[in-house]
């Protein structure tokens, strides 16, 4: 009598993602979102100068917002690709939601260093709430499309890390 799943080892039949490889991939994603964003910062905070014209800045920012989205979709690409291949996902569909769920503990992870990163400054609550409101108002549209094609972005590298 033969099962329908001889040609898989019995640990990858049932296995939909593990943490280990959802942790893994949130790491891999903050390691290149961090080094890279440096980088940019570098580059585009080089590309200001004090007596710069409006148009200027305006380029700088747009050049800024293409970054942070470009940087966005690679890193969350790799981290939902290494979620899916360390969490040894059978299906493509179990690799989705493993991206899925690294793009997730990303998002969390991301605003728990901000938040940490501005209790560390010595800002107060309200201070940082208004801090965040400046950078998010002028930036929100770059911020979004970043999340939203992030997430696809993580979602397909989950399906590419799946092993069938």
């Amino acid at each position: 009598m033969s099962s329908q799943y001889a040609d898989y080892p019995l640990a990858l039949v049932n296995r939909k993602f593990s943490w280990p490889g959802i942790f893994s991939g949130t790491f891999l994603f903050l390691a290149i979102e961090a080094t890279f964003g440096v980088l940019g910062a570098a580059i585009f905070a080089s590309g200001m100068n004090a007596s710069s014209t409006i148009g200027a800045a305006a380029q700088v920012g747009i050049g800024a917002g293409i970054w942070i989205v470009v940087l966005s979709i690679i890193a969350l690409y790799f981290g939902g690709k290494l979620a899916s291949t360390y969490s040894a996902t059978a299906t493509r569909n179990a690799g989705m939601y493993a991206g899925l769920v690294t793009y997730g503990v990303c998002i969390v992870a991301v605003v728990l260093l901000a938040a940490l990163a501005s209790l560390a400054s010595g800002t107060t609550a309200a201070r940082a709430g208004e801090a965040a409101m400046n950078f998010v108002t002028p930036g929100g549209y770059w911020l979004f499309a970043a999340m939203v094609l992030g997430m696809i972005a993580a979602a397909f590298g989950g399906i590419h890390g799946a092993i069938t």
